[in-house]
């Protein structure tokens, strides 16, 4: 005799354990490639508690003896009890509830459903089951059965745990937009619809006589299709918020979510790691690590600025982390709670002070050169002015004191170039203002041309009349520019001729010499600090300067040669829009 017999109705059936079965077995395939998340594996769960919940009853309405058929019918109860929490852990795992979502709960989710468990194997007098039997109903076998007080409140509870967790499936997706509502509406129904199905049979609210469990793996058939179709067709696995999650978890920064009673509810491993933090931190409250700014942090969100807290690291060592903060809200602009992103920024940070210590020694070295130096040279020069006063002097002292006197003037200008470029790099950039060309350039002219007998300084045409963004040290460009025109100049009468143009929304100012001219492989290191060095007539760094200024305002320098020889140094600022 056949221990069990498929009949043709229960095709259904044997389908949906099918489904069941590569969904869960897809589940851990899932797990084991890319990493175990609390979405995944609750979804896993519960598709395995379906399963063997629409296995055994496949069984049990095929078997064709009472043992077998009765043995089955306990079996089922294994998916039938647990997929109530499976539904309400996949639930939970889908929002900011997923902390619940941990050993702890599934620990207390066995105890409870331990007795039951054991109750369906209590012999010789089953506790659950009043007066069990086997009934025929046409092709089937089935068991049959009073219901005690103990399993109506055991299917009180299944319906109640598994009503709450797809109501809040619903919620979720309702209030969050990251997840899938076309997913949802197949997946819900597909759970809700057997469930309550067994619900109007268990309780006999049908109209027709339905013995047994006939319709409800009959209608899981059908529910299992819709969550295997569900997790592949909307990729229960790859969903936005599997994807958040993920990159939540192996983001470089560290990842507290807390909620608006300012308790910690998730959290990263990289924070642990920032925090040198012993436990897990979720239950803690955010006062415990972040004492001071948390409170304003957590009522301001995203207006909060960021803060800076110092950590002591295992190694002993002092850590800076940035925290910055940004509320967690739902599209009707509910606030969940507050999200803290930790950084690491001792690196930055020790960076910082270094900086910190450079330039409070370029301020030390610019007070030297404001007046030390330039005193001394002050002094030499005076010297040398009364040495030149002298009635009788022969022909090389003359030649080493016009030596003293040139060498004493060009130091100047490097003190001068010097105390420029400090005030550059220890002021900070700011807004410019609108700065005359006409009247920059035009005294500098002024001044150079004193500056040097013998030179022919010179404006070709009218200088526009406009201004240009920049501020008091734009005089600096052209003084340097026209003294390397003259200093550098081997002619026996120097000539410098100065031209302005003005195009679209940018002046350009043209400096030309009829120097020695330099050479194309020198023309792009011309500008490099410290290029022309001591030795040479000029100063050293003021191309340098010039490149620095002009930069700023936002503007171009360039050098280009002369006809019939010479330089033309041509610097472009961005006219100022005042003008």
């Amino acid at each position: 005799m056949q221990s069990f017999q498929l009949h043709l109705p229960l095709i259904l059936v044997l389908l949906a354990t099918e489904v069941g079965l590569l969904t869960t077995a897809y589940g851990l395939y899932y797990i084991d490639k890319f990493g175990r998340t609390k979405q995944v594996t609750t979804f896993t769960a519960l598709a395995a508690a379906i399963t063997v919940w629409v296995f055994f009853a496949l069984l049990q309405l095929t078997a064709t003896t009472y043992r077998l058929s009765y043995w089955a019918y306990k079996l089922l109860h294994f998916g039938s009890f647990t997929t109530a929490p499976a539904v309400l852990l996949y639930a939970l795992s889908m929002g900011n509830a997923r902390r619940w979502v941990n050993r702890k709960t599934v620990s207390v989710i066995g105890v409870g459903l331990l007795p039951v468990f054991v109750l369906l194997f209590t012999d010789p007098v089953p506790v659950l089951f009043e007066d069990p039997r086997l009934v025929s109903f046409g092709a089937f076998s089935v068991i049959s059965h009073g219901e005690s007080p103990i399993y109506v409140a055991y299917l009180s509870a299944f319906y109640i745990v598994a009503t709450a967790g797809l109501s809040y499936i619903v919620y979720r997706t309702w209030t969050d937009s990251s997840l899938s509502r076309r997913q949802t509406a197949v997946l819900v129904p597909a759970i809700f619809a057997p469930m309550l199905l067994s619900v109007v049979q268990t309780f006999d609210i049908l109209p027709f006589e339905t013995p047994g469990t006939i319709l409800t793996p009959a209608s899981f058939s059908i529910g299992m299709a819709g969550v295997g179709y569900a997790a592949f067709r909307y990729e229960t696995f790859d969903t936005k918020a599997l994807a958040r999650s993920r990159a939540i978890e192996t983001m470089r920064e560290g990842y507290l979510l807390v909620d608006t009673g300012g308790e910690i509810i998730d959290v990263n491993a990289r924070a642990r790691s920032l925090l040198d933090a012993e436990t897990a931190l979720v239950g803690t409250k955010i006062s415990e690590l972040f004492a001071e700014p948390d409170g304003q942090a957590l009522e301001a969100g995203d207006d909060a600025p960021p803060f800076e807290v110092a950590v002591d690291g295992p190694d002993g060592d002092t850590r800076t982390l940035e925290v910055s903060t940004s509320k967690f809200t739902t599209s009707s602009e509910q606030t969940l709670g507050t999200l803290f992103v930790v950084r690491e920024i001792t690196a930055r940070k020790r960076a910082q002070e270094q900086v910190k210590r450079q330039r409070d020694n370029i301020a030390v070295l610019d007070q030297m050169v404001r007046h030390d130096i330039r005193n001394h040279l002050q002094s030499v020069l005076g010297g040398a002015d009364l040495l030149a006063t002298k009635a009788e002097m022969t022909d090389d002292e003359a030649r080493y004191l016009e030596m003293i006197t040139e060498n004493a003037d060009h130091a100047v200008d490097l003190t001068k170039s010097a105390r420029e470029l400090a005030t550059v790099m220890l002021e900070p950039e700011s807004e410019f203002e609108p700065v005359n060309v006409r009247a920059v350039l035009t005294d500098e002219i002024e001044k150079v041309s004193d500056s040097f007998d013998s030179v022919s300084i010179a404006a070709e045409g009218s200088i526009p009349n406009v201004s240009v963004t920049g501020d008091e040290m734009l005089g600096s460009v052209f003084r340097n520019l026209l003294k390397n025109a003259v200093q550098h100049n081997d002619t026996e009468q120097p000539e410098v001729v100065v031209s302005a143009t003005e195009r679209d929304d940018r002046v350009r100012v043209s400096i030309a010499d009829n120097g020695p001219g330099i050479p194309d492989v020198h023309k792009e290191q011309l500008f490099s600090k410290g290029e022309t060095g001591l030795d040479s007539e000029g100063t050293g760094i003021g191309l340098y300067l010039v490149r620095t200024l002009v930069e700023r305002y936002g503007g171009s320098v360039s050098v280009e040669d002369n006809e019939p020889r010479g330089s033309i140094f041509t610097v472009s600022l961005p006219r100022a829009e005042s003008s």
